[in-house]
């Protein structure tokens, strides 16, 4: 049986340090890994990632690096002294997303550490296809993405972020091996907020999904560590 942690990734979406501490004390015993964004990343200076290490949890550095090849590069390496788990940068061209793969292979040799897993963002999930026609994509966020992860893995990256409405085609076109991790999951019956293509934790999992990024519906609950063990028994449902 699949231990349902292993798929759980939790947000920690806060600008205050001792909020996120509160936070991961009290998921203590119903969650393993949890996402650092840019909002706690800065507000915090990074010491909530620092936290995470002293209580032995996985790190998803989710800071969505997007820049030249050579400032993406220094940005993975430098990341990667963190002991992050997992990383995120925008899928953008060969060159900068092959340079970041590489450094992240040759830096955690130097450093004779594991190699984080560096994943590509397609479309975020706040996206719609009228959003993406607003910017000048004439074409829709499905189709995007699917043409961005196969981009991902050319380069060779570990994996995509990208909606779980998509993520069957991913994988279909990318393989099983190929990281797939799915924001914008709300339990039913849960608010949707500023995500716009939204599906549930067991859905996603069916799907295809490997890991899961919920946020506010664990975070905001009244008993944040009942909603994550309620998500865990759902995707355990399932597999």
């Amino acid at each position: 049986m699949v231990n349902g942690k292993e798929k759980l990734i939790v947000a920690i979406d806060t600008d205050n340090y001792e909020k996120a501490v509160n936070l991961i004390d009290s998921l203590e015993d119903s969650v393993e890994i949890y996402k650092v964004g840019l909002e706690n990343y800065i507000a915090s200076r990074g010491k909530t990632v620092d936290y995470l290490k002293s209580k032995g949890k996985k790190i998803f550095l989710d800071l969505k690096f997007h820049d030249i090849p050579n400032t993406m590069k220094s940005a993975v390496k430098a990341a990667i002294k963190d002991g992050v788990w997992m990383m995120t940068i925008h899928v953008s061209d060969m060159e900068g997303m092959r340079q970041c793969a590489q450094i992240a292979k040759e830096e955690a040799e130097r450093l004779n550490i594991e190699k984080p897993l560096i994943i590509g963002v397609t479309v975020l999930t706040s996206l719609s296809n009228e959003d993406l026609s607003d910017i000048g994509c004439n074409i829709g966020t499905e189709e995007v993405a699917i043409k961005r992860a196969k981009l991902a893995k050319e380069a060779g990256l570990d994996g995509v972020v990208c909606s779980a409405r998509e993520v069957d085609k991913i994988v279909e076109a990318c393989g099983e091996d190929f990281m797939t991790v799915c924001p914008g999951i709300r339990p039913k019956n849960s608010e949707s907020g500023d995500q716009k293509r939204v599906v549930t934790p067991s859905e996603a999992i069916r799907k295809g999904a490997k890991t899961i990024v919920v946020g506010r519906p664990i975070t905001k609950a009244e008993n944040a560590s009942k909603a994550a063990d309620e998500i865990v028994k759902e995707i355990e449902s399932v597999m």
